[in-house]
């Protein structure tokens, strides 16, 4: 098999190479994926303590280009690429995300075949949908609260995320307050503002996804997480995120992420 064409890591991950991030894909390949589609594998990755491969628990997320889209993917920014700048932004912001490692490019000539993310693992985490259905409703509520306040954070730090769902929300099953239970995950559309300069039509894009009509957020949770998210302000008086239709929601979610990437706005 041939090497990585492009590899880039986090300046916290010193163990990461390409010679071993390569390494790492190889010996994950042979054992089982927790999920496997035609477009997607993710692996969970033990940590290894000592040794030329040692490293820390690991998620690996291998993004394969089928045949029919090489010939577009191969001219734009790969999937990997785009979440690693994301996450690795948010960290050095102060946020909390699943810590990124690398992430790594395998072409064939021009022809980008796939391409590989690692992130440090969160430990033991449901999706917050998951968390909800099995939370009492005091707990719930909390978790609801605390998650406005993170993305209230996000938003002041400048980011849009442009996929706020509630399932890339993970719960950590170990954190002695809401606050420091909660980590956000994949950003590969995330776009970044000067702090404090993020527009309002991108917060409440951002809102609307996460806790629109079709969210997984009872109307209690819903409306718990959004006076929490405005607390130090009134900027959302009025805003009803419940009465936006789904498909209106997607067309200007797309609008608004061309315009941003188009004006500078990657990370």
């Amino acid at each position: 098999m041939q090497a990585f064409s492009r590899f880039e890591a986090s300046g916290t991950s010193p163990w990461a190479t390409s010679s071993v991030a390569f390494a790492l894909w190889q010996e994950a390949q042979a054992g089982e994926a927790l999920k496997d589609e035609a477009e997607t594998r993710i692996w969970s990755v033990p940590g290894k303590e000592d040794g030329a491969l040692a490293h820390p628990p690991l998620f690996l997320k291998e993004y394969r280009i089928l045949p029919h889209r090489r010939w577009m993917a191969s001219w734009a920014r790969s999937r990997s690429g785009r979440e690693w700048r994301g996450l690795e932004a948010m960290r050095q912001s102060g946020l909390p995300v699943a810590p990124p490692c690398f992430f790594a490019e395998l072409r064939r000539g021009p022809w980008l075949k796939s391409s590989l993310l690692a992130t440090t693992s969160l430990g033991e985490v449901l999706p917050l949908p998951q968390f909800l259905a099995q939370a009492g409703e005091a707990s719930g509520q909390e978790h609801c609260r605390a998650l406005g306040r993170l993305v209230r954070q996000l938003h002041d730090a400048g980011f849009g995320h442009f996929r706020l769902q509630a399932k890339n929300i993970m719960v950590r099953l170990e954190g002695s307050t809401p606050e420091s239970r909660l980590a956000l995950i994949d950003a590969p559309y995330s776009c970044q503002w000067s702090s404090g300069a993020l527009p309002g039509r991108i917060r409440r894009m951002d809102l609307v996804d996460l806790c629109g009509a079709h969210a997984v957020f009872t109307a209690e949770q819903a409306e718990g997480l959004l006076q929490a998210y405005d607390a130090p302000s009134a900027a959302l008086s009025g805003f009803a995120p419940r009465k936006r239709g789904r498909y209106a929601q997607k067309f200007r979610r797309i609008a608004y992420y061309l315009l941003a990437i188009w004006s500078g706005h990657r990370p």
